[in-house]
């Protein structure tokens, strides 16, 4: 089947070459400017490899460089960020954006130096599987009104924080010399209705004059949800509410955890969607599936082997620029982690998403091959501005098994071919023939083959500085112009390639390093002279009499081929960077005289290759200058260590001191400091079910554990009758004058729970009794979850004192505590949802120089927690891992099958780990260098919260190396002090 039918293909090709010349821009700014085929930034054309991160899920600002500097070497010239009100925002009118993780000024300046463009998303609403979706979570007590909606309430409340980000976001556009070519509204608003008063478009337009008051004149963008709806485009039903470029966001791999074989099919209607929704626009996915999020209850991201795949970079990256893509970013690119409580109830502490970057900051094979694409689109210039020739099964080859696209370029003769399978979830090994059309004429192709989940691009009159190549059959990953052409070409080992130049007819060859059955001939009656190869393993090397210099790499090679940019700017030429071979990691290089300096990580010895150009004649790697020889074809080779011998010791975790963390429970407690519950009335859409109203977010208790204490005199009760919700896999506890009375475990597909909690086993007293109430958080709702998203009240819904016949009665008194200083940020360093309400918590035991020696020794592994109740365990130990060593460590956590229990981990006083054993999946929590001091000490507390008679305590809990690396980055300038504050008295807050 064709999307674009071949009889009709010269319609496409004239619409399209009418779009073409109607650049255009948003009237406010020609910096950024853009039509059908592509953005163009400082009139240049560029095909836009984006990929999403969150500095709110790392917190350690030097990091940040790290991660950007790994998406530039993998070929990236753009991160997409969402900026969340809720992380910047813990009390109305109150901004953080100076403390160390949440200065994006910082963020902004750290792009531009690793050389990366930005696309702002501050929302108001994100979704991104974070807390309340983004939202300022004081807003969840239903002063935020109608949620994204024209509603004034709502209006007043996200306007102030889109002139604040806004402000700064601005300061630092492309206009003004910084990073940012884009800034998106919302986010995947559906429009459903086209008429101008209809809330959702005011809204838009409210939005749109907001980020334009805010000094914000890049183009706007927004993200259509899928292929669900079709908004805000100008070239749709433009009612009002349109941006500038249209995005669609798409997700289609469905694939699976445990069967491999699960999904895997792209779509191809990619390309018609955006010629009906936006065909004066570049196409643009805003969210194209970097991976996937996984649920509590779940699989953990390590299972997923199917969306880590390599091969869905090759089918599917490939499959989207082959329909025409030009603006492409991953969600996500580098996932990180839902630390503390900025996870929405859909998600555990892990957001590592599959992602190409893994948690740990390790790449993924994922992300090298998307490398093998991202440097192709980079200097193949005619790729930047095409009309769709033709597509379809059997289109140019000779077999209804393979699927083509065709594209070419506006200008020049210049075509590309992407041959995939018509079934992309095969694995059968598929050979084929193509005819290219050329300058020269229709060139037929044979050997073609595709190994399964694969595709491959044919390229057509594609210039390489002045030479050209008039076809060829492998991929052409890259090019460099240095004192001659470098190309670099890619294949699977055992595949064939064949290629040929236009310009001459007589050209000779020597070939170099791996075995090669590299061979010429004569092309056709043109007189062309073809050379065709079969790919062996590692790398060959051929040097051509035209002076052209081909590397020619299996894909594991291939993986570790960089194109490293020798400017600042995102937008990188093929005369403006160097190629090195070999390395795990290249971050930067530059060339200085006859000597090229080179910073990267590696983790075992291996061959290094530098080809930079006549002149150079010393290699210096992370700071030391290797014994460099040079090739007969201009390359320098040298060798580089590895980190496989270097000693890593990770202590055992030990000498713990324990004390009691729910002192709460008993009748005696003196919460005389607590805050009264006894609220009537609320401005949350959902009603409570008894009063007083019992929702948490009414009384400035946000996130983390919540406790309650019911006083009641009426002896004659019998039971109660309570509804809490927490969230997804939240539970609770319940206790009457310190005897347990009942509890909920907590489920992963349940946010609430309901239950009749018999009083026969607890005595009662005439006065003074106590129900005390311990709830779990999981995180507030993203508006995707009825029926009010954030503002879906946590805590108690409802609490019933019943008697022998089910009379009702009524409480005293209610009082509830949470987080220490409820909505003050007192400790703005880690920010608003960093902590909870547990006793710990509160008095700050999770804080280094907190003095537990008074405590008594208790081990979680060995003594745990008897019974019902909650304690907390803390210990100290020291590392010293090499400061030229990136090694990510974790804490791994386990328990015996059946515990039912509710575990906190904090490092330094970050809670970096929530582990549920009987809901799962997560058993594995990385911690950060800067979070985790990699050269001294550490403060670590666990607490245990065990909720059944049975108690709970640990079988496992130990420090892993995930990987160690030889690195060249400033691991040593990590600020450890400026994020980890210390203990401070916290009496007060009991």
């Amino acid at each position: 089947m064709l999307i674009a039918i071949r009889p009709f293909s010269l319609l496409f090709i004239a619409i399209g070459l009418i779009w073409g010349v109607l650049s255009t821009d948003n009237g406010l700014q020609t910096v950024v400017e853009w039509d059908n085929g592509s953005l163009m930034i400082n009139g240049e054309r560029l095909i836009i490899m984006s990929g999403e991160f969150h500095y709110a899920r790392l917190p350690v600002p030097e990091l940040w460089l790290d991660v950007f500097q790994k998406f530039k070497a993998n070929g990236m010239n753009a991160v997409s960020i969402y900026f969340f009100w809720s992380y910047h925002s813990a009390s109305k009118g109150v901004y953080d954006f100076t403390t160390p993780a949440k200065d994006i000024q910082r963020l902004f300046d750290t792009a531009k130096q690793a050389g990366l463009y930005v696309i702002a998303r501050p929302g108001p609403y994100c979704n991104a599987e974070t807390n309340g979706g983004g939202f300022a979570l004081w807003t969840s007590d239903g002063s935020g009104g109608k949620y994204r909606t024209s509603d004034e309430t709502y209006r007043q409340a996200w306007s102030e924080w889109i002139s604040k980000v806004g402000a700064i976001i601005a300061k630092n556009q492309i206009t003004n010399g910084g990073p940012v070519i884009l800034a998106q509204v919302e986010n995947e608003l559906q429009q459903t209705r086209y008429q101008a008063n209809d809330t959702l478009v005011v809204y838009m337009e409210q939005l749109k004059t907001a980020f334009k008051q805010a000094g914000i004149v890049v183009p706007l963008t927004h993200n259509e949800k899928g292929f669900r709806s079709k908004s805000w485009s100008t070239d749709y039903n433009n009612v009002g509410g349109a941006i500038n470029v249209y995005g669609l966001d798409s997700y289609p791999g469905g694939m699976s955890c445990t069967n491999l074989d699960t999904g895997f099919n792209l779509p191809r209607t990619y390309y018609q969607w955006f010629q009906d929704v936006s065909p004066s626009q570049p196409e643009y996915l805003p969210e194209f599936e970097g991976g996937w999020f996984q649920p509590w209850g779940g699989y953990f991201f390590d299972q997923c082997l199917a969306e880590q795949s390599p091969e869905f970079a090759d089918v599917f990256y490939k499959g989207l620029i082959g329909q025409r893509a030009t603006l492409l970013n991953l969600y996500m690119a580098y996932g990180g982690t839902n630390w503390g409580h900025s996870a929405a109830p859909v998600v555990y502490t892990s957001y590592d998403y599959a992602a190409p970057l893994r948690e740990t900051r390790e790449v993924r094979d994922k992300f090298k091959q998307y490398k093998l694409l991202a440097l192709f689109t980079r200097v193949s210039k005619g790729l930047h501005n095409t009309v769709m020739e033709s597509n379809g099964t059997a289109n140019a080859v000779d077999n209804t098994a393979i699927w083509t696209w065709v594209l070419k370029n506006r200008d020049t003769d210049a075509r590309f071919y992407l041959t995939e399978n018509n079934n992309t979830r095969t694995r059968a090994v598929t050979d084929f023939a193509i005819t290219v059309q050329t300058s020269a004429g229709a060139i037929k192709i044979p050997d073609m083959q595709l190994r399964g989940r694969q595709s491959r691009w044919v390229i057509t009159d594609y210039a390489v500085g002045n030479e050209t190549l008039l076809y060829s059959s492998a991929e052409v990953l890259t090019y460099g112009i240095f004192d001659r052409p470098v190309l670099a070409f890619y294949l699977k080992e055992g595949q064939t390639g064949q290629f040929a130049f236009k310009s001459a007819n007589n050209i000779t060859f020597s070939t170099h390093g791996m075995h090669s059955d590299f061979t010429s001939a004569s092309t056709n009656s043109s007189g062309h002279v073809s050379f065709k190869y079969m790919q062996s393993k590692g790398a060959t090397v051929v040097r051509f009499s035209n002076g052209v210099v081909a590397y020619l790499l299996d894909i594991p090679t291939a993986y570790t081929f960089f194109a490293v940019p020798t400017t600042d700017t995102p937008s990188v030429t093929a005369d403006q960077h160097i190629f090195v071979l070999g390395p795990y990691l290249v971050r930067s290089a530059g060339v200085s005289g006859d000597t090229i300096t080179i910073v990267g990580d590696n983790a075992l010895a291996t061959t290094i290759e530098v080809y930079a150009g006549t002149g150079v004649d010393r290699v210096i790697w992370n700071g030391q200058q290797l014994a460099a020889t040079k090739t007969s074809y201009g390359s320098l080779v040298a060798q580089i260590s590895g980190a496989e011998g270097r000693k890593i010791d990770l202590p055992a975790l030990s000498t713990f001191k324990a004390a009691d963390s729910s002192p709460e429970i008993l009748a005696a407690y003196d919460d005389s400091n607590w805050v009264l519950a006894n609220k009537n009335t609320t401005l949350s859409q959902v009603k409570p079910l008894t009063l007083p109203v019992l929702f948490s977010s009414d009384y400035k208790y946000y996130t983390g554990a919540k406790i309650y204490r019911g006083y009641f005199s009426a002896k004659s009760a019998r039971s109660l009758n309570i509804t809490v919700q927490g969230g997804a896999a939240a539970g609770w506890n319940a206790w009457l004058n310190g005897q347990p009375i009942g509890y909920n475990p907590g489920n992963a597909t349940q946010w609430s729970s309901t239950a009749l909690l018999s009083f026969n086993n607890a005595t009662l007293k005439d006065e003074g009794n106590v129900v005390s109430v311990v709830t779990d958080y999981t995180g507030h709702d993203q508006t995707s979850t009825g029926p009010t998203g954030a503002e879906n009240p946590r805590g108690i819904l409802g609490a019933q004192l019943l008697s022998v016949n089910n009379t009702r009665l009524s409480f005293d008194y209610w009082k509830i505590q949470g987080n220490a200083g409820r909505e003050k940020n007192i400790d703005p360093v880690r920010g608003p949802m960093n902590e909870g309400g547990l006793y710990g918590e509160r008095l700050g035991w999770h804080l280094p120089g907190f003095d537990a020696g008074t405590w008594e020794d208790s081990s979680p592994t060995e003594d745990g927690v008897h019974g019902v109740g909650i304690r907390w365990f803390t210990t100290t130990f020291d590392l010293n891992i090499d400061e030229d060593l990136d090694v990510p460590i974790g804490v791994e956590l386990g328990a015996a099958s059946g515990t039912v229990a509710r575990v906190l981990l904090f490092m330094n006083g970050y809670q970096y780990g929530k582990y549920l054993p009987h809901i799962g999946p997560q058993t594995r929590f990385p911690v950060p260098p800067g979070i985790l001091n990699t050269r001294g000490k550490n403060t670590l507390s666990i607490a245990i919260w065990a909720q059944t008679t049975v108690g709970a305590r640990l079988s496992k809990l130990r420090l892993i190396e995930y990987a160690r690396y030889q690195s060249g980055f400033d691991f040593a300038g990590i600020d450890n002090k400026a994020l980890q504050p210390e203990w401070k008295d916290r009496s007060e807050y009991a």
